[in-house]
């Protein structure tokens, strides 16, 4: 499959309109976009062509006059997001809007710190796979799949286009069978920022500064609706930062799951998530060593955050990951970033470990949507 092609401005505008609003008439159309009526038909002729939008409804006016309400067309194509996480791997496929449609959750037999385990690549193509030949008749065909990846991306390209990283190849390879139309990587805590965008309740603050404590560190920072990438697509990558605590190196080796469960006694390669839930329970009855772990933990993250909000100054910090999203710990780094008078909220992500593969969706949709509509 292809990607359509490119849109006119009006019918580009006008797409974005609908699925921004959800459904639309003419008339409403014409005056969102500040066109002739005669302009929003013409956009809408080439829209339903195109087969991206339907008359979904009839709408009767004041005067006694029927309008069709217009909206996306319910097989305009879809995309998928796929998280390769360390516990587990995820498949999301969601609509141009957003939309979530259908998802798979495939565990890892044998998880551990690393991000890489056997056939992750082949298993992560056959969820896709399965999810494709669910949709192919109610949502159309796959337009898009963004991956989400523990590395920086240097700039957001379509790989099947342009090509991209050695580490690329892997995946374009599992994923050919399947198709898609275009293909891109995006950095994971990225991707959970992308999800806090579009789908975290209410509105987003101006600035939110997103740090994610799990098999790796990382930082994602959200400025007036967008996420700084940085120049080199490098913003947020901290873990090669001064270990804040004497537990390692660098922060990523004495914050993330290793460098914790190594704190408590525990093999940084022990099994995921027992390892992780038997120091939080042992820490719960009063274990000392288990206690002072993360304490420690606790003490190192907020003074992470005292120099990353010296810096940037965020509205709001959002904690993450298989670490940073555990309640016992989010308890104990309140408690910190009080104690050393941050002055910032600093909040649980409420979309948990599927923020991830939510967000790689999220800018899939965003992706094709430039391609197809772009805002000129």
């Amino acid at each position: 499959m292809t990607l359509p092609e490119r849109l006119s401005d009006t019918a580009s505008r006008a797409l974005r309109t609908l699925l921004a609003q959800g459904r639309a008439t003419r008339p409403e159309l014409a005056a969102a976009l500040a066109v002739t009526k005669q302009t929003v038909s013409a956009a809408i002729a080439e829209l339903e062509e195109r087969g991206l939008v339907e008359a979904v409804a009839v709408q009767q006016g004041r005067t006694g006059r029927s309008a069709l309400r217009y909206a996306l067309h319910r097989s305009a194509g879809w995309v998928a997001g796929i998280d390769l996480g360390s516990a587990r791997l995820r498949v999301a496929a969601a609509r141009l809007d957003g939309t979530v449609v259908a998802e798979r959750l495939v565990p890892n037999p044998a998880p551990t710190v690393s991000r890489d385990w056997p056939d992750q690549l082949e298993l992560a193509a056959h969820a896709l796979a399965e999810v494709a030949q669910e949709l192919s008749e109610s949502e159309g065909g796959l337009l898009g799949a963004a991956i989400a990846v523990p590395r920086a991306v240097p700039e957001r390209r379509d790989l099947l286009a342009d090509g991209g990283a050695e580490a690329d190849d892997r995946l374009l390879a599992a994923l050919a069978p399947v198709a898609p139309a275009a293909v891109w990587t995006e950095n994971d805590v990225n991707c959970e920022a992308v999800a806090q965008l579009r789908y975290r309740p209410g509105p987003t603050p101006p600035s939110v500064l997103h740090l994610h404590v799990g098999a790796g560190l990382g930082v994602a920072l959200i400025v007036e609706g967008a996420i700084l990438r940085g120049a080199r697509g490098r913003a947020g990558e901290i873990k090669g930062l001064a270990a804040p605590i004497p537990r390692g190196a660098t922060a990523e080796e004495a914050l993330a799951v290793g460098g914790l469960l190594e704190a408590a006694g525990h093999s940084r390669a022990a099994p995921l998530p027992g390892a992780l839930d038997d120091l939080f329970a042992a820490a719960e009855t009063g274990d000392p060593v288990a206690e002072t772990a993360l304490a420690d933990e606790a003490r190192g993250i907020g003074l992470l955050l005292r120099d990353l909000v010296a810096v940037l100054d965020p509205d709001l910090v959002v904690l993450s990951g298989t670490v940073g999203a555990r309640p016992a710990l989010h308890r104990r780094v309140v408690a910190e970033a009080d104690r050393l008078g941050l002055g910032v909220e600093v909040a649980e992500d409420p979309l948990g470990d599927a923020a991830p593969v939510l967000g790689a969706a999220g800018l899939a949709a965003d992706l094709v949507l430039d391609a197809v509509a772009p805002v000129r």
